[in-house]
């Protein structure tokens, strides 16, 4: 059994509202529930009641939602799971992503690859570097990133298994990733317009294969037992995602 200790994050729900706090034993949380004291959860289990408190061991959806800082808007999880299922993301695997933002999905991808693995991350724009290096070093479980301020041109490392690119003109640094890919390595990108995906599957028309085009709608339910129906909001549209593989082509003659 897991026990709460000192310097560990904790996920406290209290009237459907969620929290995610980092235990310090000389301090405490008020909220509508009363006063929770830090102390006292110190050696109890997660997964426990106290008064209208809820506390949980956090996920990393919950990391992401409700303890990296935001410079930026972030790929919600609802997308960075997929992608990184969708990049075929594993125990060892190398990934390069163009354009950190506010590491959100750097963090999935670091938790995907494991310890054995390597993400390799390059931000431009430094005020964001900086928000992402803090977001990594403080809850990034392994140290797996390498992160980059600079502008992508290319870099010293090649065949990466995958790549996500998440710029606002993912077209104009797509062949520069490509040559540092395995062949048949998956790419991932995302757009917030229907006109960037024209301008994405223009670039893909030759090198590229098994190009796909798709976004993730979710719809939660009410979770009261005599009158289950979906909630009055739902996370609709947050971006356009586009897949597709390296391909080259081959003569036989």
């Amino acid at each position: 059994m897991k026990l709460i200790e000192e310097n560990q994050l904790i996920l406290i729900i209290c009237r459907g509202r969620k929290y995610l706090k980092r235990i310090t034993p000389d301090q405490s949380f008020h909220g509508k529930g009363g006063m929770l004291r830090y102390c006292d959860l110190i050696g109890k289990p997660y997964g426990i009641r106290i008064g209208e408190y809820d506390i949980f061991e956090p996920t990393m959806e919950d990391i992401v939602m409700y303890a990296l800082k935001r410079e930026t808007q972030i790929v919600f999880p609802k997308e960075s799971f997929y992608i990184a299922f969708h990049l075929s993301l594993k125990k060892g695997s190398k990934v390069l992503e163009v354009g950190t933002g506010s590491a959100a999905t750097t963090y999935i991808f670091s938790h995907a690859v494991g310890p054995e693995g390597l993400v390799v991350s390059y931000e431009q724009e430094e005020r964001h570097f900086r928000n992402a290096k803090r977001n990594i070093e403080r809850f990034g479980e392994w140290d797996n990133v390498e992160l980059h301020n600079e502008e992508f041109t290319g870099c010293a490392v090649d065949d990466f298994d995958a790549a996500f690119i998440d710029v606002r003109e993912p077209w104009t640094v797509l062949e520069k990733v490509r040559g540092h890919l395995k062949g048949s390595a998956p790419i991932g990108m995302i757009v917030p317009t229907a006109n960037q995906i024209s301008e994405v599957l223009k670039e893909l028309e030759t090198g590229y294969g098994d190009t796909e085009v798709l976004e993730i709608l979710i719809r939660k339910y009410k979770t009261v037992a005599e009158r289950v129906r979906p909630n009055d909001r739902m996370i609709a549209h947050t971006g356009y995602l586009v897949f597709t593989r390296k391909l080259e082509t081959v003569s036989t003659a």
